[in-house]
């Protein structure tokens, strides 16, 4: 009979078993790497409070609708134009707020000046692509209107309650 006269340390079975849980567990440290990195935005802390404050921007849209605001809007390059149908009651600036849809540290706001009788002219930090969600309100956010859009877009699209 031959007998292995190597110690276990020299021989390859050994390591082999050895080397699949440490694989896991460095797998799974860089997993955990990972996740700290890219903390979720769309996790909500307080439901309640945010259902709250969606009640009252639901009450803003519907401020836009009674005021009979209807408005278009073109984004080119790294400018944006809010095109009014009518201007009533609208000041001299605008809120221009773009939400990323997944990654809330892509979110910005901007100030549009008025350009003329209905056009309000802003100007982006940088040109966008992706989806976003785009809210425009008044100095005083009395009133506002969305639209979801996809970037870069050719020609205007509507905002609305």
């Amino acid at each position: 009979m031959l007998h292995d006269t190597k110690p276990w340390y020299k021989q390859l079975w050994p390591w082999l078993l050895i080397a699949f849980p440490i694989v896991s567990f460095i797998k799974g440290g860089h997993t955990i790497y990972i996740m700290q990195q890219n903390n979720p935005d769309l996790v909500i802390d307080d439901y309640y409070k945010e259902g709250r404050a969606i009640n009252m921007n639901l009450a803003k849209y519907r401020e836009a609708e009674l005021r009979n605001l209807h408005a278009s809007t073109l984004i080119a390059a790294n400018q944006v134009v809010v095109r009014f149908e009518q201007n009533k009651t609208l000041g001299q600036h605008l809120q221009l707020e773009f939400f990323h849809n997944t990654i809330a540290a892509k979110d910005f706001v901007i100030t549009a000046e008025r350009s003329g009788e209905n056009l309000y002219v802003g100007t982006l930090p940088q040109v966008l692509d992706g989806k976003w969600n785009l809210v425009v309100s008044d100095e005083h956010k009395d009133w506002k209107l969305r639209a979801t859009v996809m970037l870069p877009k050719q020609g205007e699209f509507k905002l609305g309650y």
